[in-house]
């Protein structure tokens, strides 16, 4: 398993307002845009991109651990926040932008597309669900 799969896979599943459920999200949940059940790389990018924009609260096109102030201080979640932020942050100025998001490689994708055929079915998205949870119980 590659070593970036659970901060790709964490930072897909940025999703709700307060942050508050980081890791118990389905990362692919709202990326089957036209609902037919498989999800292919460009729905996922949109996601991606809509994901950024709801996190991205003030709106000043960037994301940064000063925006979650109350994540930023507790334990895990903010070192996995802030791992997330910086797997992307190319030119490690300590802030995300959209298109730094963009631009890095969609990880959570590609591990989860088992025979590398760029579209997601359910049994690969249950797969890499499982792997997942696999690896949130061995680090308790």
């Amino acid at each position: 398993m590659k070593p970036h799969f659970l901060v790709a896979l964490g930072f897909a599943v940025l999703a709700t307002p307060a942050l508050a459920q980081i890791q118990r999200q389905d990362p692919f949940a709202d990326a089957d845009t036209n609902r037919d059940g498989q999800i292919t790389l460009a729905e996922y990018q949109a996601s991606r991109a809509a994901r950024f924009d709801r996190l991205d609260r003030d709106r000043d096109g960037v994301i940064r651990m000063q925006d979650f102030p109350r994540i930023a201080v507790r334990g895990d979640r903010g070192a996995d926040l802030e791992r997330m932020i910086s797997a992307a942050d190319r030119n490690r100025d300590g802030a995300l932008t959209r298109e730094e998001l963009l631009a890095s490689p969609p990880v959570a994708f590609a591990m989860a597309d088992a025979n590398d055929d760029g579209v997601l079915t359910a049994a690969e998205r249950d797969a890499a669900k499982a792997r997942l949870q696999d690896m949130r119980s061995a680090r308790r």
